[in-house]
């Protein structure tokens, strides 16, 4: 038993006794490391080991000299004094000729250098290293381990820095020969590293002999093809291993007369496609690391190398890592350079090489074959690495990319100009150089392109041409093209996309003009002078297009849908808006013109200055664009000249979109003068002009922020008005009561409105200027239904914003009304249950962040905590089951996980339900299946009747879907507690096979398989 008292021999002997099992060993010797830690001086260990270490008997002497590596390893902070310390160093070192004790003695020489280093004197690193490299047994004769272990001692020396030249040249020498055949990956990792790091270190020692014995005994590796075991417990990877001998490559620049013929030899022969992937890898790593100087013997083979596998490779993947190779390369000969005569017969020797090849396989080859194809790779590739590159196939190879441009239609020129379009996406958009290469011959490739899109028939080549003249215009930093050329170029997209007969022609132009806006105010500027006019015009004077073979629906369609991408530009949008805003309301197309409208204010929302200039403007309008359409709608409204409803829902959404993004200053005009016209005007959603009545509703969802810069009078002038409009709403009409549901979401708790208001609200027998409470009219039988049903969508939506809000008095006392309506005899029952589907429901248009909502992130959990005790009952009816499973659907499921024993028999009850019942219960029920499987094995009847029931009457595909997930999760309880229903399951899942929904009856034939094989 361990102690901090223990004695010390007796741990010493038992330890030390073969004979004692596992745990009395590992008892011994925490006693022993305890006792040196605390007071025992290690010389008192090593007198106590005495007569073991001499013993006769083999395990005795082993575990005597484990025990002082086991001392030595477990503590680091061990004081010794120097003469200790080599004493222990000695001791060990004549200790290796003893074979039962040697991995002890490695272990024990590889704590005493690590962590006592500096108490040993430079000459005992020799003797280590000769001892080492002159066993009895050689490294490369001892088990993995112990290999390691030696690995490790010599790793240390070196990295101690005490061996001079010759002695580092004879540690690699015997370092060499001990890692000969190395066969673990463990060992192997250990010595691909150690070897790169000798290379690094002694590399003024290494010659021709020891360049070619490194190369001897690490080319064997390669390539690597190592695969972990599944579960590997060391994380050795196959990645670990290539990098470790590229690094042994590349380690001194020696290695380059070996290294790179071995590669290219082996990359000639290989025909697996991940080994030729990895010598691609390992050629390219190597020429970017070795100097120029040993790489101009080897630049020509390499180059033809790889670019034979940029044409000819095996699939795509291995074309890719050749063109990666090739960059790679091209970047290690570009200037600038170190050595820049060295530099020129390399670029001379590798790229001229390749361009010219490249260029005369061009001109020799169809334009469209695969040979002409992986040419233009090679091109491409060593244009895109830098200026020179770039500058050097642009003289030699563009004049022939050009002419094959334009000298043969059909499939020929798609491929000439899609090599041309590849090319010019080469050029650098980051560095802005004062002599662009490029500039000499931006006039004849315009030209080109230009003639190129006139004249081509077929979609893709218009396209091509289309993204050529993109990269002229877009790529460069610097504008290549000056002012007359660009506006020739716009007018020609404009052109395509109003005339051009393919649609996606139409939409490669159009996405041009938008990037070309989108670059800088300058060019949106000149988007906007010289394109958005056409647009308009197709506006003003609708016309069908023959050329587009578009009616005039579909152009109108068509334009509204670019002017709506152009807008994403700041100048545009501002310019843009308010002439679509302005079209006359009589218009064919006015009500698709007002859409887009709105459609360009949602696209631009994330704009806080987009959103402001909607409802503020500028200084140089009188009037914003709202304030002119809520004008006209007034109008038109009193003279009811037109249908305004579309109009009224297209400015609505521009008010909650300014209302949600815009600036507190631009909410709070926008807030101020709806309420003024709603409160002041004749002509008001709140007498009696219903139209306008999606107005003031947009602007009160989202007033949150905005709420407290209302004058003290506008409130309690506008909340009468409103609990009036919502006692008179039917139907599905909501809108009321969510305007009130947004205004007490966010209104300030201290002040009077408040109190008074949630009070009269809460109390059945308050008054409140002379009107009765929703609670009471929902009690109240002698009234209508309808006039009940709407006090009660009215009170539901007021205690969801209570509920939001996590108010600590009225959300529960709200909550409790309706659960007592729940349990108690009540004709509106149903109804009531009902709602609560819209007390739980998540909305994007009110009490939503994005809304200003105050919403308390514990609102769900507080919920459930009050309901469920006043819900839950043993014989709870329909209604109850389906406000209580709304409200836990809807809950937090670590929340539940206390409940789920009771919770889960109702949710079996319920999955043969239809409607809102039966699609939480299915919701509740897969989360009860996730968290603890047991709950349900007492119901496997109802279980498997109810789930097989919801896999073929679901309301929704995913209900489906989800039902077939639970039962597929059955399938691996015990088999005996679901054998019964195995023929059931399976006969039954024939119906969700013929679902009408691809995806369902995929998932059925998966489960139904999965039972099948049970």
């Amino acid at each position: 038993m361990f102690s901090l008292d223990a004695p010390l021999q007796p741990a010493i002997d038992g330890f030390v006794d073969p004979e004692n099992g596992e745990q009395q060993h590992t008892t011994h010797l925490n006693n022993v490391v305890m006792s040196v830690h605390r007071k025992t001086p290690i010389e008192q260990v090593i007198q106590g080991l005495g007569a073991h270490l001499t013993h006769v008997q083999d395990k005795r002497r082993a575990r005597a000299t484990l025990l002082l590596a086991e001392v030595l390893t477990r503590l680091p902070d061990l004081r010794l004094s120097s003469d200790t310390a080599h004493l222990l160093l000695t001791f060990f070192l004549e200790r290796l000729k003893d074979g039962p004790s040697m991995a002890a003695c490695l272990k024990a020489l590889v704590a005493l250098i690590s962590l006592h280093a500096a108490l040993l004197p430079a000459n005992d690193a020799w003797t280590v290293v000769e001892t080492l490299l002159n066993l009895p047994t050689p490294i490369a004769s001892l088990s993995q381990s112990m290999r390691k272990q030696s690995f490790e001692l010599l790793q240390l020396i070196v990295r101690r820095g005490a061996l001079g030249d010759h002695e580092g040249r004879v540690l690699m020498d015997g370092f060499l020969r001990a890692m000969s055949g190395e066969k673990d990956p463990r060992n192997l990792l250990f010595c691909l590293r150690f070897a790169a790091e000798l290379l690094t270190t002694y590399a003024n020692v290494v010659d021709a002999d020891v360049a070619k014995g490194f190369f001897d005994a690490t080319s064997c590796y390669f390539p690597i093809t190592f695969r972990p075991p599944p579960n590997d417990p060391y994380g050795i990877t196959s990645e670990d291993l290539v990098l470790a001998l590229r690094s042994v490559f590349v380690g001194h620049d020696s290695l380059a007369k070996h290294v790179l013929p071995m590669v290219l030899d082996k990359l000639s022969r290989t025909t697996v496609v991940e080994m030729t992937k990895d010598i691609l890898e390992t050629l390219a790593f190597c020429c970017a690391k070795y100097p120029l100087n040993r790489l101009l013997l080897h630049f020509t083979p390499v180059a033809a190398a790889v670019y034979h596998h940029v044409l000819h490779g095996d699939n795509t993947a291995v074309i890719a890592v050749a063109i990666d190779a090739l960059k790679t390369i091209t970047r290690a000969v570009s200037p600038p350079s170190k050595l820049p005569g060295m530099q020129a017969l390399a670029w001379n020797k590798c790229i001229v090489y390749l361009v010219n090849q490249a260029v005369e396989d061009l001109a020799h080859q169809a334009p469209d074959s695969m040979v002409s194809t992986g040419a233009g790779h090679v091109l491409c590739a060593i244009a895109s690495v830098g200026v020179a590159g770039f500058s050097h196939v642009l003289s030699s190879a563009l004049a022939l990319l050009l002419e094959q441009c334009a000298a043969q239609a059909g499939s020929p020129a798609e491929a000439a100009t899609a090599r041309l379009v590849q090319l010019l996406g080469c050029i650098d958009a980051e560095v802005d150089h004062s002599a662009p290469p490029l500039v000499p011959y931006v006039s004849a490739i315009q030209t080109t392109l230009v003639h190129g899109l006139e004249t081509a028939t077929s979609s893709r080549q218009q396209k091509l041409c289309l993204q050529g003249l993109r990269c002229l215009v877009l790529r460069p930093p610097s504008p290549l093209l000056d002012d007359a050329s660009l506006e020739v170029l716009l007018q020609g997209w404009t052109s395509t996309v109003l005339s051009n007969p393919f649609p996606d022609v139409r939409d490669e132009a159009t996405s041009t003009l938008q990037a070309i806006a989108l670059k800088s105010p300058g060019l949106a500027q000149i988007v906007l002078t010289r394109c958005v006019p056409s647009f308009l015009q197709v506006l003003e004077q609708p016309a069908a297009n023959a050329a587009s073979g578009r009616s005039i629906e579909v152009m109108v369609h068509d334009t509204l849908a670019v002017l709506t991408q152009l807008s994403l530009a700041p100048a545009i949008f501002e310019a843009l808006l308010l002439p679509l805003c302005q079209i006359s309301w009589t218009h064919p197309f006015a009500t698709a013109t007002m859409a887009a409208a709105a459609d360009i204010v949602r696209v631009n929302k994330g704009s806080v200055a987009c959103m402001d200039y909607v409802i503020l403007g500028t200084r140089d309008t009188s009037s914003s664009v709202l304030s002119r359409l809520v004008d006209a709608l007034v109008v038109h409204v009193r003279t009811q000249s037109i249908d305004v409803r579309p109009i009224v829902r297209a400015t609505a959404s521009m008010s909650a979109h300014v209302m949600q993004c815009g600036s507190l200053p631009a909410q709070t005009t926008l807030l101020t003068s709806t309420l003024q016209l709603a409160l002041t005007s004749d002509i008001s959603p709140l007498r009696g002009h219903a139209q306008l009545l999606p107005l003031l509703n947009a602007v009160l969802y989202s007033c949150g922020a905005a709420l407290t810069a209302l004058e003290p009078d506008v409130l309690p002038r506008l909340l009468p008005q409103l609990f009036t409009l919502a006692a008179q709403s039917r139907g599905d009409d909501e809108s009321i009561p969510k305007a009130l549901a947004a205004l007490f979401n966010v209104l300030p708790e201290d002040t009077p409105l408040f109190a008074a208001y949630l009070k009269w609200i809460t109390s059945p027998d308050a008054r409140l200027e002379g009107m009765a409470s929703p609670a009471a009219v929902i009690l109240d039988a002698t009234c209508s239904q309808d006039t009940r049903l709407a006090a009660l969508q009215t009170y539901v939506y007021l205690c969801k914003a209570m509920v939001l809000r996590g108010h600590a008095t009225y959300a529960p006392a709200m909550l409790s009304l309706l659960c007592s309506l729940l349990t108690s005899p009540f004709d509106l029952r149903p109804a009531v249950a009902t709602s609560f589907a819209a007390l739980v429901a998540e909305s994007d248009d009110v009490l939503a962040p994005a809304c200003h909502a105050s919403i308390s992130c514990v609102h769900r959990q507080r919920t459930f905590a009050h309901v469920f005790p006043l819900l839950f009952q043993s014989n709870l009816d329909y209604e109850g089951r389906v406000a209580l499973l709304l409200i836990v659907a809807h809950t937090p499921q670590a929340i539940l996980v206390p409940s789920l024993a009771q919770i889960a028999p109702l949710v079996i009850l319920a999955l043969t339900e239809t409607g809102l019942l039966g699609h939480s219960a299915l919701a509740t029920f897969k989360m009860c299946l996730q968290q603890d499987p047991n709950l349900v094995q007492g119901f496997f009847k109802d279980v498997f009747n109810g789930l097989l029931w919801q896999t073929q009457f679901g309301q929704s595909a995913r209900d489906r879907m989800d039902a077939l997930e639970c039962i597929g999760v059955l399938a691996s309880t015990k088999y005996d507690l679901i054998h019964p229903y195995k023929e059931m399951v399976i006969k039954r899942l024939l119906a969700p096979i013929d679902d009408r929904k691809r995806v369902v009856r995929q998932l059925a034939v998966k489960v139904r398989n999965q039972w099948s094989i049970l």
